[in-house]
């Protein structure tokens, strides 16, 4: 594990551009991917491996239960199938194909679920979920990754294409700030303290880790030293990070994309009681709520997990607010 985060969150980058990238560097490099989707290739970012590599493609249609099976199949003739949909229709729509044809028949499957949460933002309540951690958590022996940015994703994928297993990658396709520098590499299962503070722990799944670092610096601002731990393994968590980081602190605050039932604030809030923390511990996600329309921050708004709800969990909880 060597990484470097960049100097500031200025930096983007597309997340379906990568996809795509990772997944045609693969083929050339010869390596036996299948690549597959459900009526959403232009979407995906995988557009021309369609075009380019029809042998290593499939397009099943809105038929995404039939994907899950026969990607998941095609494990045993030695290929490493990566299937993609908008994360409802590859969570809660495949649940029984994810346990019965990958997890528990032992093959390998890479599901790339896009837009979670918020970042569903007009396609509404039907494409929007906030259960897909509590669905993906409960089935044995699932890998489930939350990247943060597009290097994290890329590492996702060629660790699975390496690897094998059942990986549920969560990500959005649109531009999102950079965390890490080029060429980082990290760990399976090991999340990253990426700032180090002294009063108050914040640990963030996915995108919101940009709005973690940006309440670590306002909080910074007001004299409240304020540490962010990338989780990007939501499952298995790292207890030893979270075991030896959390009474340095006054507080955690864990902040996700996700219904609070099933969350990573349940399965944080679950170690920090096994290990007896004298830490306190604010968990913010979403509160029992289907999706609803609206932009990225106006929804993060709502919800409450945006960077401003995180420096006001912190204030209120020790007191200054």
């Amino acid at each position: 594990m060597s990484w470097e985060i960049q100097n500031s969150l200025d930096s983007k980058r597309e997340i379906r551009e990568v996809y795509g990238n990772v997944l045609e560097s693969m083929i050339k490099e010869g390596k036996d991917v299948m690549v597959c989707d459900s009526d959403l290739v232009g979407s995906s970012g995988a557009g021309r491996i369609y075009e380019k590599y029809k042998e290593n493609s499939v397009n099943f249609g809105i038929c995404e239960q039939n994907m899950i099976a026969a990607a998941a199949s095609m494990s045993v003739m030695g290929y490493k199938p990566f299937v993609h949909s908008f994360s409802p229709f590859v969570s809660r729509r495949v649940m029984d194909q994810i346990y019965v044809s990958a997890g528990f028949s032992k093959n390998d499957l890479h599901i790339y679920a896009s837009e979670p949460g918020f970042w569903a933002q007009y396609n509404g309540a039907t494409h929007t979920t906030f259960e897909d951690f509590a669905i993906m958590r409960s089935i044995p022996e699932i890998t489930v990754v939350a990247p943060s940015d597009a290097i994290t994703f890329a590492w996702v994928m060629r660790y699975y294409e390496q690897h094998g297993g059942v990986f549920y990658n969560r990500c959005t396709r649109r531009n999102i700030p950079m965390i890490y520098k080029e060429e980082s590499t990290f760990e399976y299962g090991k999340s990253n303290l990426i700032k180090e503070g002294k009063d108050v722990l914040i640990i963030a799944e996915g995108s919101l880790v940009a709005d973690a670092l940006e309440a670590a610096a306002l909080l910074n601002e007001k004299g409240i030293s304020a540490g962010v731990v990338d989780l990007l393994f939501v499952k298995p968590l790292d207890k030893e990070l979270i075991d030896r980081e959390a009474n340095n602190y006054k507080l955690v605050i864990s902040v996700e994309n996700h219904n609070i039932y099933g969350g990573i604030g349940e399965a944080i809030g679950a170690e920090l009681a096994l290990i007896h923390a004298t830490c306190g511990f604010q968990r913010l996600g979403v509160h029992d709520r289907y999706g609803q329309v609206g932009t990225v921050d106006y929804l993060k708004n709502i919800y409450h997990i945006s960077s401003h709800h995180i420096v006001e969990a912190a204030l209120e909880y020790l007191g200054t607010l």
